[in-house]
């Protein structure tokens, strides 16, 4: 589901910036085109009309290649193994950085790392297992269980 939701935002997005590209670029020529001073320095240099193509084909290639990176990680996150860790549950916080705290959570000797503080959803010294996925530097939590030793 989270594959598919990134395909589909890529595509969302791509066509939000089409949206704005296209509109945007003829304000801009019609403003060049108001006056005879304007247009006169429009026509003054070929450059100055080749900047218009230009800038749609560099949109485009930027567009086509964050939608490419996009469906390249949806399709490693699709194809990700599920994997499971086990074992006595400890909590740990670390405040040093600058972008405010970071909670872990360590599963027997496996390490997770939370932006919100985990407390009410595991029990320390509790037994759990958990289920998670790994694509690329990002693991996904699937699902949690406590085990009764």
């Amino acid at each position: 589901m989270v594959a598919h939701g990134v395909r589909s935002f890529s595509w969302k997005s791509a066509f939000i910036t089409i949206g704005f590209t296209f509109p945007g670029l003829s304000i801009i020529l019609a403003l060049y085109l108001q006056n005879e001073d304007s247009r006169a320095a429009l026509f003054s240099s070929p450059m100055n009309l080749s900047m218009f193509p230009v800038i749609v084909v560099l949109i485009m290639g930027i567009l086509a290649l964050v939608i490419f990176l996009n469906h390249h990680n949806a399709n490693r996150l699709e194809n990700s193994v599920l994997l499971s860790a086990q074992g006595t549950v400890r909590l740990d916080e670390d405040s040093s950085g600058d972008t405010g705290p970071s909670y872990y959570v360590f599963v027997g000797k496996k390490k997770f790392a939370f932006g919100e503080d985990m407390s009410r959803v595991f029990r320390a010294g509790e037994k759990y297992r958990v289920y998670y996925c790994k694509s690329g530097m990002y693991e996904f939590v699937v699902s949690l269980e406590r085990v009764n030793s």
